[in-house]
């Protein structure tokens, strides 16, 4: 196994060097390290998306997850729909932004739209999240998955180490065009693993399986439905929910943290870099919230069924049995965290790069100068992710689980720059506030600070079993509204309902009449009802156990399970209503008129640089 890791990695080590050497060979300029040209092909597009949302959230965790708490667990994917449906209705207009006022990322597109240098760094702060933090600790399972598949040939730190240098090499060489075509490449392949090294495991082992026994979960666990609609615990760390921690509510917020993914700054950069075409549809509704979403659905149980003490073991039995079954499941899940993790740390820096470094620190830079200024920011961010990988990974994934949950916060923000006009910079950065004091405050990071420094306080992680997503987001969006009430018509406004009156002439989104707008909403609202939130409880014997049939109907499969995918189905059909007819799946540069958004409040250049920027300059300038 050992030698056939280590060959299996060279190779995809070789390839990306090889495509990066490409990338920067046809690259238009100097410049194009850091954006791709702004023109990134969309067939890279659309399977680097879905690979990041469906990696993202890591494919590892979710299969420990379903192998601990069971259907109920598993699902947590159908959240992939949420997403898809979120990107649907944010890339196409972000994507016209960008172009109609010339802005380049989604830290500026915010700050510039709102006139608000402090919504500039919030977007890089959760840039930074992903890219240092929850990297590492990607790095870090990766690391500890190889040493544990090779019986600890392969050490932990060596291949920490060793992924970084090789991921950092494309990312060097050729940019940001470079690692969103690898990222596609290995996705397509991550896919192809998961299947096979699941096809591999039900042929090649013996012993009862998922169809069989079902999945065997920890006593007072319930492994074949959902534990009900809300466990009244204080938390993990404090209670212990009867059943498990995925109730209906637990479900949805949980879900809610997939959208996380697609709001990251890195994921909407890449949204904002394509060129036009079809892929602000195709990934989302096929790729996204079909493939994506369905192989998670399906394949996990029988996966987490054989996984009674742990992914190790079951590797060590299926490498045993066939080599090459043992490598496709540790090929797909190692390939999941590696690309999530190059394709965070490239976007982060670049994003630094493009926001702090060339506006402010070295503004008079040549074009060949700011792509030796983004491929030093590549350097200290993969050495930086490594090394806390190595040295601080338990710190690392502490501050690493906000990254989702902040994330998710920007989501007001840019419905306001989509769609909302009247949603103001206040009424934002109210919301922000709120919802991340939210946030920190039902994560490990809040809890562990105010403890250590205070005192022991009530409540746990997730309390009530909801995901601090939601409860930063229920708050977040109040403010928002609470705050806009009162902030409908001050400064600023005139420029936001400029642009939204350029959507409203040239771009408009087409949900049809008042009829068929009432009825995507409404469907959407009872889809996620009965998908994702309390209805979902039904499913735990809806097949087994009709309501009217007044007996047990027997069907060989958990009721749950086959809920799961009977619901994923239409949430696919749903998402494709909401993109395709409404005009929100195609980008095109036709017609395009550029605007003049109102001067940056803190304009390009030294002088105009934030007064933290300025004086950390002037203590390494005037010594």
């Amino acid at each position: 196994m050992t030698t056939l890791l280590v060959v299996t990695f060279a190779v995809l080590a070789a390839y990306g060097v090889y495509i990066a050497a490409l990338a920067a060979r046809v690259a238009p300029g100097p410049a194009a390290l850091v954006d791709g040209g702004a023109d990134l092909p969309g067939w890279a597009a659309v399977f680097a998306a879905a690979g990041i949302a469906v990696a993202g959230p890591g494919l590892l965790a979710h299969l420990v997850l379903t192998a601990r708490f069971g259907m109920s667990a598993n699902h947590v994917a159908a959240g992939l729909v949420l997403a898809a449906i979120t990107a649907v209705l944010l890339q196409k207009r972000l994507w016209l932004a960008a172009r109609i006022a010339g802005l380049g990322s989604p830290g500026e597109a915010l700050g510039r739209y709102y006139g608000s240098v402090t919504l500039r760094l919030v977007v890089l702060t959760v840039s930074a999240l992903f890219a240092l933090p929850f990297s590492a600790t990607l790095l870090s399972q990766l690391g500890a998955l190889i040493a544990e598949a090779s019986a600890d040939a392969l050490p932990r730190a060596g291949v920490v180490w060793s992924v970084a240098f090789f991921l950092f090499l494309p990312a060097v060489i050729g940019g940001w065009r470079a690692i969103v075509l690898i990222v596609a490449a290995q996705s397509v392949l991550l896919a192809v693993l998961l299947v096979a090294g699941t096809g591999f495991s039900e042929l090649a082992l013996d012993g009862p399986g998922f169809l069989s026994a079902g999945i065997a979960v920890g006593e007072g666990l319930l492994g074949d439905g959902i534990p009900g609609v809300v466990q009244f615990s204080a938390g993990i760390g404090k209670d212990i929910a009867h059943g498990g921690i995925f109730t209906t509510v637990g479900i949805a917020s949980t879900a809610l943290s997939l959208v996380g993914i697609v709001l990251s700054p890195g994921f909407l950069y890449l949204a904002v870099t394509v060129r036009p075409g079809r892929s602000a549809g195709f990934a989302p509704v096929w790729l996204i919230a079909g493939l994506g979403a369905g192989i998670l659905l399906f394949l996990t149980p029988f996966l987490a069924a054989r996984m009674t003490e742990g992914i190790a073991p079951l590797i060590a039995v299926l490498s045993a049995v066939e080599p090459f079954a043992g490598l496709a499941l540790v090929a797909a899940l190692a390939i999941g965290l590696q690309v999530t993790a190059l394709f965070f740390m490239t976007s982060g820096a670049l994003l630094a790069t493009r926001e702090i470094v060339v506006p402010y620190v070295v503004p008079d830079l040549t074009p060949a100068g700011r792509r030796l200024a983004a491929r030093i920011a590549l350097a200290v961010t993969f050495a930086l992710a490594a090394a806390l990988a190595t040295f601080a990974p338990v710190s690392s994934a502490v501050v690493a689980s906000l990254a989702l949950p902040m994330s998710v916060q920007l989501l007001p923000a840019l419905l306001g720059l989509a769609f909302v006009r009247w949603i103001s910079r206040e009424a934002v950065l109210t919301g922000l506030i709120v919802g991340t004091l939210l946030v920190v405050f039902t994560e490990p990071f809040g809890l562990v600070l105010v403890e250590g420094l205070f005192g022991p306080l009530p409540w746990g992680r997730w309390p009530l079993t909801a995901h601090s997503a939601a409860w930063g987001l229920v708050f977040n969006a109040a403010a928002v509204l609470l705050v806009s009430i009162f902030t409908r018509q001050v400064r600023g406004r005139g420029q936001r309902d400029r642009l939204h009156d350029e959507f409203a002439a040239r771009w408009k989104t087409d949900f049809g009449g008042p009829a068929a707008r009432g009825a995507k909403w409404s469907l959407t609202l009872i889809w996620s009802f009965l998908a994702l939130g309390p209805g979902a409880i039904v499913g735990n014997r809806f097949f087994s156990e009709p309501v009217f049939a007044g007996e047990t109907a027997p069907i060989g499969l958990p009721s749950l399970w086959v809920w799961q995918l009977f619901f994923w189905l239409i949430g696919v059909a749903l998402v494709w209503w909401i993109a395709y007819p409404s005009r929100l799946a195609v980008t095109s540069t036709a017609g395009l008129r550029t605007l003049a958004f109102d001067p940056d409040p803190v304009p390009p250049g030294r002088a105009g640089a934030p007064g933290w920027i300025a004086a950390g300059l002037a203590r390494v300038t005037e010594r």
